[in-house]
């Protein structure tokens, strides 16, 4: 049978999680540095398991159960969202960084995409069209949680496109007079399995790339903006928290 005709139960026993023992949310986060990433947010939690699939983790956050994952990329975050949203995991949550086509957003904001233009190249397997959208009440929470934090945010029709190389001006350009202002890896193929599969989802993601100003990830940031990136990746993962808490709750 084809992963994609699965059960939910193949994913139970596969990851020895029984029904009602799903995690209360997943936190993916997109990265080339998984290691450093995965200490961090990991330092969060307590009574941290590996699961038996790698480099997917358990652990607790003030009597939650919240699963961790670095998957960078469509292709990779795909699939710790589907496992986990189709066992019942209600919550999906993406952060990382993104570029920016907006000449007012600086790098250390943090875009939170309402829509979401998929050209991720899975999603339109998981039944998508061509935009996908977050959930607006967790986008309303982020929003109130960041700004508390004084983190500033910028709510953007966003893109996830398959590569971070494979980006021209002239595609940036193109975007642009789309409207779109925002581009990641991941965010889209997440939402798309949390559609499918009935999660709810949200994107949080830290500027860095400035692309109307021509840097991207391989020019030097100024030590300002450096220590803002810095800052709001770590908050980020905060209010991950704190968001996944609020909706429980509800």
């Amino acid at each position: 049978m084809a992963i994609l005709d699965y059960s939910a139960q193949v994913w139970r026993d596969a990851l020895a999680m029984p029904q009602g023992h799903e995690p209360d949310a997943l936190v993916l986060e997109g990265t080339w540095w998984r290691s450093t990433a995965t200490k961090a947010r990991l330092s969060k939690l307590d009574e941290v398991r590996e699961l038996p699939f790698p480099d997917m983790f358990v652990g607790n956050w003030n009597g939650l159960s919240v699963a961790y994952c670095c998957a960078y990329g469509a292709a990779r975050a795909v699939e710790p969202a589907h496992i986990f949203a189709q066992m019942g995991t209600p919550l999906l949550i993406q952060i990382g960084t993104c570029g920016t086509l907006d000449v007012d957003v600086s790098t250390g904001m943090v875009a939170l995409p309402g829509s979401c233009a998929a050209r991720d190249g899975v999603s339109q397997y998981y039944g998508a069209s061509e935009t996908v959208y977050t959930a607006s009440e967790l986008v309303d929470l982020a929003e109130t949680a960041l700004g508390a934090r004084h983190v500033g945010t910028t709510r953007t029709k966003h893109l996830t496109w398959p590569s971070l190389f494979a980006q021209s001006d002239k595609m940036c350009a193109d975007w642009t007079a789309e409207g779109l202002v925002s581009i990641d890896m991941e965010t889209s193929a997440v939402v798309a399995a949390g559609e499918k599969y009935g999660a709810r989802t949200l994107s949080m993601l830290s500027v860095w790339d400035a692309l109307p100003h021509g840097r991207t990830f391989m020019d030097p940031l100024e030590p300002d903006d450096a220590a803002r990136l810095k800052r709001s990746n770590e908050i980020v993962f905060d209010v991950a928290l704190h968001v996944v808490e609020a909706a429980s709750a509800t």
